[in-house]
C-alpha cells in the first residue's frame, strides 16, 4: 500500500510488532491514513510471533492503539496464505472482506481463508463474520467470468457484493502513476465499480 502511494515511514508494521514503534500511521489522502508493512522485515515478525505462547496475540495488542483514532473502518490487507502473521492479524479482525479473481483457485483460497478464520473464531469464542465476497477482474462476456460468478454466489448468496469490479486497464495504470482510481480515471469502469462498492459497503454497516 505505500508503494501504491509513493510514501515511506521511519517505522512500519514490522517495528510496532518486534518494537512497539507507534509513529507509523501516514496520511496519504484526506480521510485515508495507511501503516506499511515494511515487507523486508517480516520474517523478523515471523520470529516475534514465536517466541513464546502469548506471541500470536502481540498484533491484536501493539495494534489496538489505533482505536483510538475512532477510524469508521480499519482494513488488514494481507496474502490470502496461512502464515503466522495472518493468523495474528485475524485475531484482531471481526470480519472478512475477500477479493477472489476469476479462477477456481480463489474460490478454493477463499475457502480455506474462511476455515482458518472460523478455527481461530472457535478456539477465541469470538465472532469472525464473512463481511463480504468481492468478485475482482471481471469480464461479462467470459464462460470463466460468469461460471465463477455463479459458483461464489451459489456458495456465499448474499455475502457476495452485488458490485464486481471489471477488468479494467486504468486500475493498473493508477497504481503506477501513484494514485486512487478516482484521481486517474473517474470516469472509468474501474471508478464507477469502486464508487458502487463503496456504497454497497457503506449502506451494509
Amino acid at each position: 500500500m505505500g508503494g501504491h502511494f509513493n510514501v515511506a515511514s521511519e517505522h512500519t508494521l514490522s517495528d510496532l510488532l518486534t518494537e512497539g514503534f507507534k509513529d507509523v500511521i501516514i496520511e496519504v489522502r484526506l480521510g485515508l491514513d495507511i501503516i506499511t508493512s515494511g515487507r523486508k522485515r517480516l520474517y523478523d515478525v515471523q520470529r516475534e510471533l514465536t517466541k513464546d505462547d502469548f506471541g500470536i496475540f502481540k498484533f491484536e495488542e501493539r495494534i489496538s492503539f489505533i482505536k483510538d483514532f475512532e477510524y469508521d473502518f480499519v482494513f488488514c490487507d494481507f496474502s490470502p496464505t496461512d502464515t503466522l502473521i495472518n493468523r495474528a492479524a485475524l485475531i484482531f479482525c471481526d470480519s472478512l472482506l475477500i477479493p477472489i479473481n476469476i479462477g477456481i483457485d480463489s474460490i478454493v483460497g477463499a475457502d480455506r481463508y474462511i476455515e482458518v478464520s472460523r478455527d481461530i473464531a472457535n478456539k477465541l469464542k469470538k465472532p469472525i463474520d464473512i463481511f463480504g465476497v468481492l468478485i475482482n477482474l471481471y469480464e461479462k462476456n467470459t464462460i470463466l467470468s460468469r461460471e465463477i460468478e455463479s459458483v461464489a454466489r451459489e456458495k456465499w448468496g448474499p455475502k457476495v457484493f452485488k458490485a464486481m469490479i471489471r477488468k479494467n486497464v486504468s486500475i493498473g495504470e493508477a497504481r503506477i502513476k501513484n494514485q486512487t482510481i478516482f484521481e486517474y480515471a473517474p470516469r472509468s469502469n474501474g471508478s464507477q465499480d469502486f464508487e458502487t462498492l463503496t456504497g454497497e459497503i457503506l449502506n451494509a454497516r
